[in-house]
């Protein structure tokens, strides 16, 4: 079968701009967001969360790192569970991509709102999210070459910070405020209530496997980058819990909009030239991430769209950038209502709750896959398999219900997003699957094999 052209992404990335990509869109986490989890697991509860989900995410990005490098195509998720467990299942696994990514987007951008009316109050929040979400419209249309290179001097530039935020203000922190009064004010159910915002400081590393179509060597470069960019956010994410909490402590932080500021303002000089300096660079980490969620979810759009899940409209190519534009304006439009209707702490919920149907659905894929396609070729293979997916599955499980102890009203509204997701398909996306998209292509492959395995015909006569 012959591959459209007309539907092909440029081949431009290597493995330092996958590092760059991967800690880039979530590096955010580490300035707004995580901090909402304070006020019911504490330093101690919030720690033992961090830890939890940083297990998680380890687990998964080495589960990733092999479906990758075995199926390097735009689709990502959807395309590994495809080829795994079907159709309705691949879909399944792109909306919650979708959901995360264009949901994680009105976040960064409610964020970044934030920092800017902190730095300059004459500007309105929600105005400047909108000239924010216009910019990057702009950037990603213009090719994914040119965004990775603004990315990796935002990304430069918010790590800096982040670890000099850290190593100035270590010195200065109280034991008091790390481990006085309750340790973990909610027990345990405090710690799965903290596990969404946790979660924040790790989220959106799996967008990567999305760009294999447009890296120049994903065999090689892909797991090089997943790995070390999540081994990059693990460590950031100790330090900054820690040093935030031992300078704002616990009730004052879970309240902020800028925890970072607010700790060095409270817990070292209210006139520090530090304060300013993490204002001005929180809002590039927001603005990285909010660049690097546009990229994922219009890949993850633009896939569907191409192998006709989502109507045909969404994976139109600018004919010169080759970038999907569509998919990259009508999520985001979308997105920027969620910014008017809802607050970022429930934001965090859906999102995150999107993003754990697509991790339980991606490590069944690898396990089902070892079963079902033993002699598949996999360059790279998940060390300590099964354990690896596993433990990803179990603690992806614990985490999806965590929203049940925050705020059950958004727990159902999502369960509802999934629920209508299924009817969907069934009535629409079933009948207008193309074939000739490369995930369906992959897959029907797979098939073919599987027939040939049973009427004992070689392959190779086909």
């Amino acid at each position: 079968m012959s591959t459209n052209n007309n539907l092909e992404l440029k081949k431009v990335l290597g493995p330092i701009q996958i590092w760059g990509l991967g800690v880039g869109i979530v590096i955010s986490g580490s300035y707004f967001g995580w901090n909402y989890g304070l006020a019911e697991s504490g330093y101690v509860g919030m720690l033992i969360a961090t830890a939890i989900i940083g297990v998680m995410y380890v687990t998964l990005c080495l589960s990733l790192s092999e479906l990758a490098t075995t199926m390097p195509h735009a689709g990502g998720a959807y395309a590994f569970t495809r080829r795994a467990i079907g159709p309705l299942a691949g879909f399944i696994t792109g909306v919650g991509v979708t959901l995360e990514f264009a949901v994680g987007t009105a976040v960064f951008t409610s964020g970044a709102g934030y920092y800017v009316n902190f730095l300059i109050p004459a500007i309105d929040p929600i105005l400047a999210a909108a000239v924010l979400y216009i910019f990057f419209f702009i950037v990603h249309i213009l090719g994914v070459n040119e965004y990775a290179t603004i990315e990796m001097i935002l990304v430069t530039i918010s790590v800096g910070v982040v670890l000099l935020f850290s190593f100035y203000g270590m010195p200065h922190i109280s034991a008091d405020k790390l481990f006085g009064g309750n340790l973990i004010p909610g027990g345990i159910s405090g710690i799965w209530a903290a596990l969404p915002y946790a979660m924040w400081l790790y989220i959106c590393m799996e967008m990567l496997p999305m760009l294999s179509e447009e890296c120049r060597n994903p065999v090689k470069d892909m797991p090089k980058g997943i790995m070390r960019a999540i081994y990059t956010l693990v460590i950031l994410a100790f330090l900054v819990v820690t040093v935030t909490v031992g300078l704002g402590g616990n009730v004052g932080a879970s309240k902020e909009a800028n925890p970072l500021s607010y700790a060095i303002a409270q817990g070292v000089d209210k006139n520090s030239w530090l304060i300013s300096v993490l204002s001005v660079v929180g809002l590039f980490g927001m603005l990285s991430s909010l660049a690097g969620a546009i990229l994922a979810y219009s890949r993850q759009t633009f896939a569907l769209s191409r192998a006709g899940y989502f109507p045909a409209f969404l994976s139109k190519l600018n004919q010169k950038r080759r970038t999907p534009y569509m998919a990259i304006l009508v999520p985001g439009v979308l997105g920027f209502i969620f910014v008017l209707l809802f607050n970022p702490d429930r934001l965090i919920l859906i999102a995150t709750f999107g993003a754990l149907v697509s991790y339980i659905m991606m490590n069944l894929s690898l396990i089902i896959l070892r079963k079902k396609e033993p002699n598949l070729a996999r360059p790279y293979k998940a060390p300590f398999y099964p354990v690896v997916p596993i433990v990803s599955i179990i603690l992806s499980v614990i985490a999806l219900f965590s929203s049940i102890f925050k705020d059950p009203l958004f727990f159902f509204i999502s369960v509802g997003i999934f629920a209508l997701a299924v009817v969907y398909y069934y009535v629409w996306a079933r009948y207008r699957i193309n074939k000739d998209a490369p995930e369906e292509r992959f897959a029907a492959e797979a098939n073919q094999e599987d027939i040939y395995e049973e009427e004992k015909i070689p392959a190779s006569l086909y």
